[in-house]
């Protein structure tokens, strides 16, 4: 089997709530989404997906994905997709680094190996340990009030583990994490994500401020230093 064509799509992903906000006063209103097709002379054709949060987030943008699909592309024409191993070398070799560029194809490769093999990727990949598993709700950053009065909203569509974002104002992510502690219930998680909002600290002011409370404090500043 070889590699004939690999397509890319662009796809805007509306948010429900409107916009999704973060630490250092990010936010975005859309997901940019890039879908994959990679086509085999077999007939078979897989498909795979990169979506960075905005630019802001991590090392990786949607435009700097089609662009690097754009270069990688054309060297892995004729190449075999259920080789994964060989192929990921092969996207190595054309290009150092850029990670995030490389996962949808590599995903769309896997899709290709599930359905010549006649087996899931979850198969492939080692298997499955039960029919389903509980999701993180994030809820975007807010006045705490609002924050809080989300919680209920998201509990009826079936979520118990809550990921409010942080990493603003240390006054107000305490407020924020107060609020939205208060509306927790029995078996429920709660984490408090600064996205490496606060500076050192700020970051132990906060944890000494809400140390009563139930909650994990997730990437509080830039680095572990």
């Amino acid at each position: 089997m070889k590699i004939t064509a690999i397509r890319a799509y662009q796809v805007d992903l509306p948010l429900h709530e409107g916009t999704y906000k973060w630490s250092g006063g990010n936010s975005v209103a859309v997901f940019d989404s890039t879908v994959v097709v990679v086509e085999t002379d077999a007939g078979l054709s897989g498909y795979g997906e990169v979506c960075p949060l905005g630019s802001a987030y991590l090392a990786a943008y949607a435009n700097g994905a089609r662009t690097g699909l754009k270069e990688l592309a054309p060297g892995l024409l004729g190449a075999d997709p259920t080789q994964l191993g060989v192929l990921n070398r092969r996207m190595d070799q054309l290009m150092r680094g850029h990670p995030y560029v490389k996962s949808a194809i590599d995903m769309a490769c896997w899709d290709i190996l599930g359905k010549a093999s006649g087996q899931s990727v979850a198969t492939l990949l080692g298997g499955t340990y039960g029919p389903d598993f509980p999701l993180y709700r994030a809820i975007s950053q807010d006045a705490p009030d609002r924050m809080a009065a989300s919680v209920a909203g998201y509990r009826a569509e079936g979520y118990t583990k809550f990921q409010l974002k942080v990493g603003g104002n240390p006054d107000v992510d305490i407020e924020r994490i107060r609020a939205v502690a208060a509306q927790m219930q029995r078996g429920d998680v709660l984490v408090a994500d600064a996205n490496t909002g606060w500076r050192q600290h700020e970051a132990v002011r906060i944890a000494h401020a809400v140390r009563d409370v139930d909650v994990y404090i997730e990437q509080p500043c830039l680095s572990y230093e």
